[in-house]
């Protein structure tokens, strides 16, 4: 064997997880940075749990497996190829899973794909009402006199309980949670939660922020507060490009909030005055429209896919788009829209294993639908199913 085989074939012996002599010799090998730096960047390539196998080959793959360099490489590998994300929520016992498939790109009619379930551990009565997945991580919380906060990371199997938010002050009297919104600041690289607090009593409500950083955490008040009640015709929440948007109600108008999670400053959208035509049975939801807010309204017995996207914030300028859908779009739950334009529907969210659970595309372009039946829930005879588009897997907090 030539010497240049003879040292390739020490250093993948690290892989066997025994103490060897060529141990020694691949360690001191892959303390030459170049080398090292190759094979992060090869690793970051494959799947999640294959580099949980490889973090537990040695103490120098585990450490370097956490450093900030790897996870972000991961990150930015991982956006690239964006999946599909299921919570399912057992009925029967409240125990919460996550499932995941690769995210079709021009899906072949009548396909099907095979979730697989992340490898955590579910835990019972985990709070069901969550957040749309933000950069790998999902919020989950749910209401009552006791408030309980969770981020999770679906694919490490962590779950990290946040403080409870303090709503007593000398300003505020009668004060209560109104809406919990989670977001991500590429630039700066943070996670962060945004509480809005209302009161019952005259006066401005307060708005609380909780950054996702090491060492204690606290909630604490961000200076700018302002009178708003939540707007229920406008669906969810989502944060693009490290904004987020939900809708809400100020004195008589109708606006889309605009949160900067870097700055933590307000601003606001008025909504297009069709879209205040809309009848209180139909629905808006917000979605992102190719990098653009957008949103998805929902008119009932009507064969038509309606879209509104916003075109330029300033001069709150909304452009409508409407498209022809086939009649069985209208028995599917909306789920949104993939950066290749294809609109996303699911099955129903309630559901038991006689049916099979199925995600629907229809591409605006070419006027396409296509079907894809998701295998892998058949274990659960009765489970609430949600579907997520383009979820990245994110090693943080591993």
């Amino acid at each position: 064997m030539e010497k240049s085989e003879q040292h390739f074939s020490e250093n993948l012996s690290i892989t066997s997880g025994k103490e060897t002599q060529s141990h020694k010799s691949a360690r001191t090998t892959y303390s030459e940075p170049l080398l090292v730096d190759l094979l992060l960047d090869i690793f970051s390539r494959v799947p999640t749990k294959s580099i949980a196998r490889f973090r537990c080959v040695s103490k120098f793959w585990q450490y370097k497996f956490g450093l900030p360099y790897f996870t972000e490489l991961f990150l930015s590998k991982s956006s690239t190829r964006p999946r599909l994300l299921f919570t399912l929520y057992s009925i029967y016992d409240g125990k919460l899973f996550f499932y995941s498939a690769p995210q079709p790109h021009n899906p072949d009619k009548n396909s099907s794909l095979v979730a697989t379930r992340y490898h955590m551990s579910s835990r019972k009565n985990v709070p069901c009402v969550y957040c749309t997945p933000v950069c790998g991580l999902t919020f989950l919380h749910e209401g009552g006199e006791v408030i309980r906060k969770v981020i999770c990371n679906p694919i490490t199997g962590k779950f990290l309980t946040l403080p409870r938010v303090v709503l007593k002050s000398p300003h505020t009297e009668n004060a209560y949670i109104s809406r919990f919104c989670f977001g991500y600041d590429p630039i700066s690289k943070q996670f962060k939660l945004l509480c809005m607090i209302s009161s019952l009593c005259e006066g401005p409500n307060t708005h609380q922020v909780l950054t996702l950083e090491s060492g204690k955490r606290f909630w604490r008040r961000i200076g700018f507060a302002f009178d708003f009640v939540e707007y229920s015709r406008v669906h969810g929440q989502i944060c693009i490009d490290g904004v987020l948007y939900f809708g809400a109600n100020m004195e008589d108008t109708s606006v889309i909030v605009c949160f900067d999670v870097r700055s933590e400053k307000f601003d606001f959208i008025n909504l297009d005055k069709d879209m205040m035509k809309a009848h209180e049975y139909e629905s808006l939801t917000l979605i992102n429209y190719k990098g653009k807010l957008g949103i998805h309204e929902r008119i009932n017995n009507v064969k038509e896919l309606v879209l509104w996207v916003m075109e330029d914030a300033g001069n709150h300028k909304w452009s409508k788009q409407t498209y022809q859908v086939p009649t069985s779009i209208r028995e599917k739950l909306f789920v949104g829209m993939t950066a290749t334009g294809d609109i996303v529907w699911s099955s129903y969210i309630n559901g038991n294993k006689s049916k099979p659970y199925c995600v629907y595309f229809y591409n605006l372009e070419r006027g396409t639908f296509t079907s894809v039946t998701i295998q892998g829930f058949e274990e659960f005879e009765c489970r609430s199913v949600h579907t997520f588009i383009h979820y990245v897997e994110n090693l943080k907090f591993m």
